[in-house]
C-alpha cells in the first residue's frame, strides 16, 4: 500500500519503499527516551505505515492521546548499493523525532509538515538486516480542555472566558492544523495525526550527486531557468535533456560551477487550465576524468507566468478568475493520509466535475503526489501551512515557523500548479501584537525570497500586515447581507481593519464563503453535525442550491472580487458541509453544482482564464 514514487519531480532508479508494515509502542503520557528499546528487534503492536495509529488504515484506530510513540523497521540493503551514499527520507513526522540505525543515532527533525532526509551512510549494513527505530514525541497543546460545549453548541459565560485565555496562551507554539487540542473532534478541528504519517523510503546516490534543481519557467524570454544544487567538491559536468511529449527538444552540458542554466525552449507549449502541458528533464552529472555517470534524475516542469499585475492575477499573461474550492486533505479511513495515490487524483476530478477549477489546500502540506496530478490535470492551487494550533503572538511560533515553512516551499517550487503561497490562514483573532505582526511580514520575505516568483498570501482572510492579494472570510448565509457587507460605501470589506494595515488595490478574493449545511436523512441521527450559517439552516436541498446559487451570483457581480473559493469539496468528520460526503460520495445533483460554480461564473466574467 502506498507503493508508489513519493517525489515524481526527482526520480533516481535506485531507491527503496519501506511503507508497509512495522511495529509500535505508544504512550499517552511522555516517559522519556529509553536506551533499552533501540535493543528491541520489533515493539508489541503491528502498524501499517505511512498511515498514521488513530487511523484505521494503520491497523491501530487509537484515537486517544498518543504523545510518544516507537517505531520499528527491520530493512535490507541491495547489493549494488556498496559504496553509495545511502538516504532514508521521510515525507512527514508529526512532530519531533530521533532516528536511529542499528542502534547508532542518525538525525532527528522538528517540525510534523515538512519532509526531511538523514544520510545514514555510516549507520548500515549491506549484508546483514538493519534495524530502524523512530522516537517521536508530539506533545499535547498546552491548556488543553474537554471542549464538550462547544461541540454540541453550548456557550456559557464562563466556557467562553476559558476558551478566550486558552487562545491566548503563549505556551502553544506548535502548529497543528486542524487536529483537535482536545480528545474528541469539534467545530472545525478533526482527528490527530500522530507521528509517521507519509512515506518513509531510502535512496542511494554516488558521493558526487545532485541534491536539488530549482526549476524556473521565464515566459518573457521562452526559456526555463534550472539552479542546480550539488553535493560538496564536485567539478564535473550536468547534462540536462529536455523532451516534449518523447521528442528531443534540448540537450546540453554545463559545467558545474556555472550556478544558473538558462535553456531556450523553441515555440513553448504552455502549461494552463486549458491544456497542462509538462515538459520532462532528464538531469546526468557526468565525471570530467572518465565521462562516467555518476547521478541521474528525472523530472519535469511546466512552462508558464503567474503574476499580480494591479488588481488582477494574471496567468501566462492573461487575466485568471480563480474558482477554487477549500480542501482539507482529510480521509475517513486514513485521516491526513490517502488511502492511495488514485484517491489523491480522484479528489482533483472530483473538484472538477464540481466546476472548480483550482483548491485552496487547506491547514495543511499536501504531499508531492497531489501535486503531481495538479500539474498532470491543469489544475490550480493555493499550498498553505498547517499554523492552527500556534499563537502567533508568542515568539516561539515564529522557531516553529522557520523550523518549517522554508524547506516546503524550497521542495514544492517546482510544481506549475502552485500559484499562490499562504503561509498562516485566519491568525489570533483576539490579539495582534507587535511578535504576530512581525511574522506575518516575516511570512511575507521568507516566502518571497526563496520563490519571488509567485504571489504570497501571507495570512489568509486575517490579520494582513503585508501580501501580493487581499484575502477575506465571509460566511454570512444570506445574499442580501453578503452583498452590503462585501460593497460598503467606502473600500473594501476587511476582516478585522483595527489590526490590519490598508488595502492597497491588491487583487481581492474571498477565499472562504458558504459552508452550507446539508446531510442525506439516513445519515442525521448517526452524528451531531453543522455546518456555517446554521442559524439559517436549510430546510431542504433545494434551499441548498439556492443559497449556493445565490452566494456565488454575489460574489461573481461584485466587481473589485477577482475569485473565491468555496467551503468545501468533502464533509469533514463532523462538519458537514461539503460539495460531496466525507466518503466522496455523491451528495447533491452535481450538474446543478456545476451550473452554480462553473457555468455562470462564465457567463459573468468573460475575458478571464478559467
Amino acid at each position: 500500500m502506498r507503493k508508489e514514487h513519493p517525489r515524481p519531480q526527482f526520480v533516481r532508479k535506485d531507491w527503496l519503499n519501506l511503507n508497509g508494515v512495522w511495529t509500535c509502542e505508544y504512550s499517552k503520557n511522555i516517559k522519556g527516551f529509553k536506551k533499552s528499546k533501540l535493543n528491541s528487534k520489533k515493539f508489541s503492536k503491528k502498524i501499517n505505515v505511512p498511515f498514521c495509529p488513530e487511523s484505521k488504515l494503520s491497523g491501530i484506530g487509537n484515537t486517544d492521546f498518543m504523545q510518544e510513540v516507537w517505531y520499528h523497521k527491520s530493512f535490507k540493503l541491495n547489493n549494488n548499493w556498496k559504496d553509495k551514499k545511502i538516504f532514508i527520507h521521510f515525507g512527514g513526522v508529526d512532530y519531533k523525532c530521533d532516528v536511529f540505525v542499528n542502534k547508532i543515532k542518525v538525525g532527528s527533525n522538528i517540525g510534523g509538515q515538512a519532509p526531511f532526509s538523514i544520510d545514514i551512510s555510516k549507520a548500515v549494513n549491506l549484508t546483514k538486516n538493519n534495524d530502524l527505530i523512530v522516537y517521536v514525541i508530539d506533545e499535547r497543546c498546552p491548556g488543553s480542555m474537554n471542549p464538550s460545549p462547544w461541540y454540541k453548541g453550548r456557550f456559557t459565560p464562563k466556557k467562553i472566558a476559558i476558551a478566550k485565555k486558552w487562545a491566548l496562551d503563549k505556551r502553544r507554539t506548535q502548529p497543528r492544523g486542524k487536529q483537535s487540542s482536545f480528545l474528541h473532534s469539534y467545530q472545525c478541528v478533526y482527528t490527530r495525526t500522530t507521528g509517521i504519517w507519509q512515506t518513509v523510503w531510502l535512496e542511494a546516490t554516488d558521493e558526487k550527486h545532485i541534491k536539488s534543481v530549482s526549476i524556473v519557467p521565464n515566459l518573457k524570454s521562452s526559456c526555463f531557468e534550472f539552479t542546480p544544487n550539488f553535493s560538496a567538491n564536485v567539478n564535473d559536468n550536468f547534462k540536462v535533456d529536455i523532451t516534449f511529449k518523447n521528442k528531443k527538444i534540448s540537450s546540453s552540458i554545463f559545467n558545474t560551477k556555472i550556478k544558473k542554466i538558462k535553456i531556450r525552449i523553441p515555440k513553448p507549449k504552455l502549461w494552463s487550465i486549458e491544456q497542462p502541458n509538462l515538459y520532462d528533464f532528464v538531469f546526468t552529472l557526468i565525471s570530467k576524468k572518465n565521462n562516467k555517470t555518476l547521478d541521474k534524475v528525472k523530472s519535469y516542469g511546466g512552462m508558464r507566468s503567474i503574476e499580480v499585475k494591479k488588481n488582477k492575477v494574471y496567468l501566462n499573461n492573461k487575466p485568471l478568475y480563480q474558482r477554487l474550492v477549500l480542501d482539507q486533505g482529510f480521509y475517513p479511513d486514513g485521516i491526513w493520509t490517502a488511502p492511495t495515490d488514485k484517491a489523491l487524483k480522484n479528489d482533483i476530478i472530483l473538484s472538477m466535475k464540481a466546476g472548480f477549477n483550482g483548491a485552496r489546500l487547506h491547514e495543511k502540506v499536501f504531499e508531492d503526489r497531489f501535486h503531481y496530478w495538479a500539474d498532470k490535470l491543469g489544475y490550480i492551487t493555493w499550498a498553505e501551512w498547517g499554523n492552527w494550533g500556534a499563537n502567533e503572538n508568542a515568539k516561539g511560533t515564529e522557531t516553529a515557523f522557520m523550523h518549517e515553512w522554508p524547506k516546503i516551499v524550497e521542495h514544492l517550487k517546482n510544481h506549475p500548479s502552485i500559484i499562490t503561497w499562504t503561509p498562516f490562514n485566519e491568525t489570533n483573532t483576539l490579539e495582534c501584537n507587535a511578535q504576530h505582526k512581525k511574522l506575518m511580514r516575516l511570512a511575507y520575505d521568507v516566502t518571497k525570497k526563496i520563490d519571488p516568483t509567485r504571489p504570497v498570501n501571507e495570512t489568509s482572510g486575517y490579520q494582513h500586515q503585508k501580501t501580493d492579494i487581499w484575502t477575506v472570510h465571509h460566511y454570512e448565509p444570506k445574499p442580501d447581507k453578503l452583498m452590503k457587507a462585501l460593497n460598503p460605501k467606502k473600500g473594501v470589506y476587511r476582516n478585522f481593519p483595527k489590526f490590519e494595515t490598508s488595502y492597497k488595490n491588491q487583487p481581492y478574493i474571498i477565499d472562504e464563503y458558504g459552508g452550507a449545511w446539508w446531510l442525506p436523512l439516513n445519515l442525521r441521527d448517526k452524528f451531531f453535525s453543522w455546518g456555517h450559517g446554521d442559524h439559517v439552516r436549510p430546510k431542504s436541498i433545494q434551499e441548498v442550491y439556492d443559497r449556493m446559487d445565490s452566494l456565488t451570483e454575489v460574489v461573481l457581480k461584485t466587481k473589485h472580487i477577482q475569485g473565491f473559493c468555496y467551503t468545501q469539496l468533502t464533509d469533514v468528520e463532523q462538519e458537514t458541509n461539503g460539495v460531496y460526503l466525507y466518503d466522496r460520495k455523491t451528495k447533491f445533483n452535481m450538474n446543478k453544482i456545476k451550473k452554480i460554480f462553473k457555468n455562470k461564473s462564465l457567463k459573468l466574467k468573460k475575458g478571464y482564464i478559467q
